[in-house]
């Protein structure tokens, strides 16, 4: 049919679900209208930004009726951040359409119907829960009409404004990040202002000042605060580190990365010990971790507990097996499983998380765990010899980056025949893509257990287990 709306049309709707990836879904003259900010039961007039031949995307211009969903949102930027996206929806209705979410992405997307699918895994914690967070600096604040305008228009430490990635919004505090976070940000934003640190403008790639990443280890109370410049100028943040020092009383490190790269990249060309260590320990599950600034490490440390005893449920290990751990990165999900298996040999492309796993493997007296760099897109076909020279796995775990594995990682994953595969995913479309060609290939899906790891965001793990 001829699509009834075109982009900047203005429409009225009413929301009548919540869809994968947060968008309120709406029909106008029976045609598809995904809404952005808004909720199930709100009847909104929406402006078009984007129009499809079978579906068009829209934004809020005024609510028209509220939904009884609806609930006022703790945190003050929620209108304009765009961080967390359901903070105006109770947890327990988040949790429902999370779980619907999975189970309708398995369904339509990957035609599975008949699988064991279950409850989705509520969050320890709703706020406070993200145990690293990247503020970033901007020449161009995000104006947001009256709210804060005390405050200059040439400077800003906190998030991007959605859709502006060379504006942020400038934040005294975040909710969903460590609780120092409040105190961190403001020492550092009066430090920058009373001694004219420029921060960074992406649009005119100059600036001193590019991110500040907080990290927490959880269990043992350390805080690692990294600021991330332009140039390599360490000398100008060692009065910094020391004010740092004297107000945190838990402060751990501070770091100061320097890169050069015109993205939003806070990956260093070089790294500079301002205070401290290099790096934080924390415990999962009664085990020891070194997080250096670069390493992966699952970002609610709570949940991640709740995900590794579920992986290590569905593993289903007897003691004898050979286990495969695909994106090991620090090597958490190898050493929970480690007791229980014969041998796990882990793999992961960046160098930092791979020594930071061997020194986890040491620090908690793993002698059965095998680390090996390499890039799982094309390392079984550059290197097939490692194929030949290492045991074959009787389970694989999973856990790739947001984009899936390459396909051709999934073929090599099909040749290696394990007979159970445990998929762990932060974006369950591309896991469903996935399992999808592990099922064509004689696997089947044995169990699929969405688990919430990031409250009042679309963001859901799951776990699927594969058998073949």
């Amino acid at each position: 049919m001829k699509k009834p709306v075109k982009k900047r049309d203005i429409i009225e709707v009413e929301i009548e679900d919540l869809v994968y990836g947060g968008k309120g879904l709406a029909h106008y003259q029976d045609y598809v209208v995904f809404v952005k900010d808004s909720i199930p039961g709100q009847r909104l007039k929406a402006k078009v930004y984007k129009a499809k031949s079978n579906y068009a995307e829209a934004h809020p211009v005024a609510i028209l009726k509220e939904s009884e969903l609806a609930i006022e949102p703790p945190c003050p930027y929620f209108e304009h951040c765009g961080g967390c996206s359901h903070q105006n929806i109770s947890y327990q209705k988040q949790l429902e359409f999370k779980e619907k979410q999975v189970r309708d992405l398995y369904s339509r997307m990957g035609g599975f119907d008949n699988i064991d699918f279950e409850s989705i895994q509520p969050a320890v914690d709703q706020f406070r829960y993200r145990n690293k967070m990247e503020f970033a600096f901007s020449a161009h604040r995000w104006l947001m009409k009256d709210f804060e305008a005390e405050k200059p228009e040439d400077f800003a430490l906190g998030l991007r404004a959605p859709g502006y990635y060379w504006k942020a919004i400038d934040l005294d505090d975040c909710l969903i990040a460590p609780e120092e976070t409040q105190q961190i940000l403001g020492l550092i934003r009066n430090y920058a202002l009373d001694n004219r640190l420029q921060p960074y403008s992406m649009r005119n790639r100059d600036g001193f000042l590019r991110h500040v990443v907080l990290r927490k280890a959880y269990h043992t109370d350390q805080v690692m605060v990294n600021i991330v410049t332009n140039q390599d100028q360490p000398e100008k943040l060692a009065p910094l580190a020391n004010l740092l020092q004297s107000k945190i009383s838990n402060l751990r490190s501070v770091i100061n990365s320097y890169t050069t790269n015109v993205g939003g990249t806070t990956l260093p060309e070089k790294t500079h010990l301002l205070y401290g260590e290099d790096h934080l320990i924390e415990t999962l599950n009664g085990k020891e971790y070194v997080i250096s600034p670069s390493s992966f490490f699952q970002t609610n440390t709570r949940m991640a507990e709740k995900l590794y005893q579920i992986v290590n449920k569905k593993a289903a290990l007897q003691g004898d097996e050979i286990v495969w751990d695909l994106y090991s990165g620090t090597g958490s999900i190898s050493i929970e499983l480690a007791d229980k298996a014969d041998k796990i040999i882990g793999f992961e492309i960046v160098p930092e998380a791979v020594e930071d796993a061997r020194k986890n493997a040491h620090r908690n007296g793993v002698d059965n765990l095998q680390f090996i760099k390499g890039n799982l897109d094309k390392l079984f076909r550059k290197k097939p010899k490692i194929l030949e020279e290492l045991p074959q796995p009787d389970l694989m775990i999973i856990d790739p980056p947001r984009a899936g594995m390459h396909p051709k990682l999934v073929k090599d994953v099909i040749k290696m025949q394990a007979a159970r595969i445990v998929y762990v995913s932060c974006k369950p479309s591309t896991q469903v893509r996935d399992v999808g060609s592990l099922v064509d290939a004689g696997y089947s899906v044995n169990s699929v257990k969405p688990v919430d790891m990031f409250p009042h965001t679309a963001h859901i793990e799951v776990v699927t287990t594969l058998l073949l």
